[in-house]
């Protein structure tokens, strides 16, 4: 979850029953998304920083346009419903995954994320990265990630 203009979205249609259009509104009132979120709301942001993060993990290079991505625009208050039914929420992800044969699996989806899962807890502009690996089972790194302050603190 590296996007904290979908995030934010995401929670107020969850938890308030918002719909897309006045979560959006309201995450532009605050600053959280451009006026312009065209970038933010259909994943292109998260998909530059999947193609990155691959490379870091994983020493290969995808370039970013390559990477298939869905965003946000198309949820609705049903598909949060639907996602309750299964004691889940909707959460934007960015995926990345080294196969056993070698061969990467990189996308960008809205994903159904269980509320056991460490990625639900991931409240408001927050963003939230969960690591798996051979050496650590599982490490997550979380913050603020949305407005001027929080992604430029993130960026250093």
């Amino acid at each position: 979850m590296m996007n904290g203009t979908t995030n934010f979205m995401l929670c107020k249609m969850e938890d308030e029953g918002a719909e897309y259009d006045a979560a959006l509104k309201e995450a532009q009132s605050l600053g959280f998304a451009e006026a312009d979120p065209t970038a933010d709301v259909e994943g292109h942001d998260v998909q530059a920083k999947i193609a990155l993060l691959t490379k870091l993990a994983f020493g290969k290079t995808v370039p970013f346009h390559t990477v298939p991505t869905t965003g946000i625009s198309k949820l609705a208050k049903v598909d949060f419903e639907y996602a309750r039914s299964l004691k889940s929420t909707i959460k934007l992800l960015g995926t990345s995954t080294l196969n056993p044969d070698g061969t990467l699996a990189v996308f960008v989806s809205p994903t159904i994320v269980p509320i056991i899962s460490p990625l639900s807890s991931a409240k408001g502009p927050g963003n939230m990265v969960l690591i798996n690996s051979d050496n650590m089972p599982s490490s997550t790194f979380a913050g603020p990630g949305a407005g001027r302050f929080p992604t430029a603190n993130s960026v250093l």
